[in-house]
């Protein structure tokens, strides 16, 4: 019975990681593929990869966290992000160093966070999370 029920977890644990990881990363991968095929906004080519790869990661940290929300390292995440396009901006990384981005970062962090106790349940049938510190 232990082995089913460790069996039934694992497999919960990939479905949230392919849900939650995989999925945003491949859509987002897929928009870069098909701008080069069809034409698509411009919000939808400059905005939605790095949405989906923030909240992919964001989410990474909380199934890592078992879904437990983790303020220190949501918060090294957030200035990641913001170090990420001031890089950019200063020109030393390639990008455009754009403020947008990282608005559009913060969003996609913060509907992992507002979607994490749904995925918590949905996944692993357990009650919402406080913050962690």
């Amino acid at each position: 019975m232990k082995l089913n029920s460790l069996l039934e977890k694992e497999r919960n644990k990939w479905k949230d990681v392919s849900c939650n990881m995989i999925l945003p990363l491949f859509i987002g991968t897929a928009v870069y593929v098909l701008k080069k095929i069809i034409s698509l906004p411009p919000i939808i080519v400059n905005y939605l990869p790095d949405g989906l790869w923030a909240y992919s990661l964001q989410s990474c940290l909380l199934i890592i966290w078992n879904r437990k929300i983790n303020v220190l390292w949501t918060a090294a995440l957030l200035m990641f992000c913001a170090g990420f396009e001031m890089l950019q901006k200063t020109q030393l990384l390639s990008g455009t160093g754009d403020f947008y981005d990282f608005i559009v970062y913060s969003i996609f962090i913060t509907t992992a966070l507002l979607f994490n106790n749904i995925f918590s349940f949905y996944f692993y049938k357990t009650k919402p999370h406080a913050p962690n510190t």
